[in-house]
């Protein structure tokens, strides 16, 4: 009796294993996978340089009088073959980003409140300076400080 509760044990363990085998390679080899999708690595970025500018000042005029000066610190990441065109261009591009911004200040899209939305900031200083130097030349605008003073 116990010899036959063995094998029958035995018997049960044996076609489980076989059973979990058989499932386990059915899932393996003759299941469809989908493949993984290959990632696409983005392009390399172009070597850069920066070019730094003096600080921007511009006066936030309020009803009567200026209440406040803030103060931009930008450099403008340009690729490395026309760096020295943009440096040749840094008067135009200051000109060019204090007309954004007055323009910013006075239309109030830089503004949150009182306080200076750097995004915007930025925002439009890029496309001033795509306009100056061209889209081919400047990679990015780096709002590197913004400083406000109350008077």
């Amino acid at each position: 009796m116990v010899k036959a509760l063995i094998v029958l044990v035995l018997g049960i363990v044996l076609l489980g294993g076989a059973s979990f085998g058989g499932w386990f390679v059915y899932q393996k080899y003759f299941t469809p996978h989908p493949e993984e999708p290959k990632k696409v690595e983005p392009p390399p970025k172009p070597p850069t340089a920066f070019v730094r500018l003096p600080p921007l000042v511009v006066p936030m005029i309020g009803p009567s009088r200026v209440e406040q000066f803030v103060t931009v610190v930008v450099a403008v990441e340009v690729i490395l073959e026309q760096q020295p065109m943009v440096q040749a261009n840094q008067p135009r591009l200051t000109d060019a980003f204090l007309t954004a911004l007055y323009g910013g200040v006075a239309d109030k899209s830089i503004l949150n409140g009182a306080l200076v939305n750097i995004p915007a900031v930025k925002a439009k200083l890029k496309e001033a300076a795509v306009k100056v130097v061209g889209k081919d030349a400047v990679y990015d605008v780096l709002v590197q400080a913004v400083t406000q003073r109350n008077l």
